[in-house]
């Protein structure tokens, strides 16, 4: 009776197989590239068995992307592929409740009935009317009603299944009723110009939910070298993920039109406007290399494939580079963190401080210097690491601690984007030990100097400012010190050698310049640094 309903509802369907098609079954994924922005590039193939020159997915169709959903069949035999919602004939199972489910569940098994108050019936479970419910319309499941016949070893026998007191199986039951239910579900249709049984297929294309979060572990060996190791934390709230090449890609893609689901997925963009708002990760998206200022001129140069940690290689395409993991497995909705490599690298310790910039609108400086107290120029103790390795460093959270056998917690700081050969700065802590004044006195004024060319009949006085800088390093140890500030103004001599990088400026009478004392200072002794610039301020 089921096998006759189910033929019955397939001709009312238009005679087409319309059952449920797996795109995780049919197809295999071959890789998986991610990306710290939280979108993953997946790469499948598959033989699919196809009916009439048609393949139609109704279950796991990929989210994928705007411009990046693409489906290549050998011999350009790929003829279209096209959505739409269409009605789907499915097999619903539900757990059989009462006595006249539990035989239409069994038919053709062996069962003993105990009727009335003493009767007993051994027969074959032959036929369980069957109707459907009306109260279940909108999930049409075939339930039984309550004629039930049975066929003995010489007579059928029928009667109502309220007389049945008690049922004995002579070989083990089911438990579940099984049934045909008709679904509106999303198709996508692949028709091909052959109407061959099977086609090879492959498909990309990129999707949101998968990302990567690069963590450091930066371990003090000595005062010259640490170890250096990296793990990809992911989070995968795409698909799951099963003995696949994953690559962790490095660098800013350039997805410009991927914002939103591909027109052939977007089955729901009309009730849920939110759907293509995508997978967001905070942290991820604060650690993009889109956020750092090194460029990465070295990194464009050809890298060889590297080993790096537990099988993992790396290479460069373009300026993109992947670290490449084998046999990935990951199910959706699950985490994991995953070894990338692990290498002792050289380091050298820094002390920084920033001192905070002068400013062109004011009109009065002091005439002696008057110097700021100790606790306004903080000073921070710093590592600077170098890139000796083959493969970039991406930007990412980087856990300081001294030592490799009993490790002690030194900072948690980020790791910038670090290209080859080249190095970053990882703060650890502040260094109380080193204590820094800062002063500036005016020493010469030329009054109305220049029309304020922003204010016609204003006028600007030219001042020259000498500043002071005294440092002390009470640490039992010489130390390498880098002093930076932002000074508006033309800079004109110092006591200690200055880097300047200037500012573009093209509206200011004034120029800004970023300036950086890099200097030495032993154990216990005292550096003065003194400078002088000029700039203008209203009168």
């Amino acid at each position: 009776m089921q096998k006759t309903i189910c033929f019955i509802l397939l001709i009312l369907l238009g005679g087409k197989n319309l059952f449920a098609q797996d795109a995780s079954k049919d197809f295999e994924t071959k890789s998986v590239s991610i990306f710290k922005n939280g979108s993953a590039f997946f790469l499948k193939s598959g033989e699919i068995d196809t009916e009439d020159g048609q393949y139609r997915i109704t279950e796991n169709i990929p989210s994928a992307l705007f411009g990046t959903f693409w489906i290549q069949v050998p011999n350009d035999q790929l003829q279209s592929i096209s959505s739409f919602n269409d009605q789907i004939v499915e097999t619903t199972k539900t757990r059989t409740t009462d006595f006249a489910q539990m035989l239409s569940a069994n038919l053709g098994r062996k069962v003993k009935l105990y009727l009335g108050k003493d009767e007993i019936v051994t027969g074959t479970v032959e036929e369980v009317e069957m109707v459907k419910d009306p109260k279940a319309a909108a999930q049409p499941i075939f339930i039984v009603t309550k004629l039930v016949t049975i066929k003995s070893d010489s007579s059928w026998l029928s009667f109502h299944s309220s007389e049945i007191r008690r049922l004995e199986f002579l070989e083990k039951p089911k438990q579940m009723l099984e049934g045909p239910k008709v679904t509106n579900k999303p198709v996508l249709q692949i028709d091909f110009t052959s109407k061959k049984k099977q086609q090879n297929v492959d498909m990309m294309y990129l999707q949101n939910g998968l990302s990567w979060t690069p963590s450091y572990l930066i371990e003090l060996i000595d005062d010259k070298k640490a170890q250096l190791t990296l793990r990809a934390e992911v989070i995968n709230n795409a698909e799951d993920i099963n003995n696949t090449d994953i690559n962790f890609v490095v660098g800013v893609p350039n997805f410009k039109f991927a914002n939103r689901l591909s027109s052939l997925v977007d089955f729901y963009a009309s009730f849920v406007p939110s759907i293509n708002a995508g997978f967001s990760n905070a942290l991820s998206t604060q650690l993009s290399n889109a956020y750092t200022t090194q460029e990465a001129a070295t990194f464009r140069q050809p890298v060889p494939q590297q080993t790096l940690a537990n099988q993992v290689t790396g290479s460069a395409e373009e300026d993109l580079f992947f670290y490449n993991l084998k046999d990935f497995s990951l199910r959706k909705g699950g985490r994991g963190h995953y070894p990338i490599f692990k290498e002792q690298i050289d380091i050298a310790h820094i002390y920084e401080s920033n001192l905070s910039s002068n400013n062109a609108n004011q009109r009065n400086y002091q005439t002696s210097f008057l110097f700021t107290p100790n606790q306004q120029n903080k000073v921070f103790h710093t590592i600077k690491v170098n890139n000796n390795s083959n493969f970039p460093w991406t930007t990412g959270v980087a856990m300081v601690v001294k030592g490799l056998e009993t490790p002690k917690p030194i900072s948690q700081d980020q790791l910038n984007y670090t290209p080859i050969k080249g190095h970053s700065f990882v703060k650890l802590t502040e260094a109380p030990d080193i204590k820094i004044k800062h002063a500036e006195k005016e020493v010469d004024r030329k009054n109305r100097a220049m029309e304020n060319p922003q204010s016609r009949g204003y006028f600007l006085d030219l001042v020259t400012v000498e500043g002071q800088i005294k440092i002390k390093n009470y640490k039992a140890k010489d130390i390498d010190l880098n002093v930076r500030r932002t000074i508006t103004g033309q800079l004109l001599n110092s006591s200690t050698e200055w880097l300047i990088a200037k500012q573009v400026q093209r509206t200011n009478q004034n120029e800004i310049s970023n300036v950086c004392w890099e200097t030495s200072i032993k154990s216990g002794e005292e550096l003065v640094i003194t400078y002088r610039y000029q700039v203008y301020v209203p009168d």
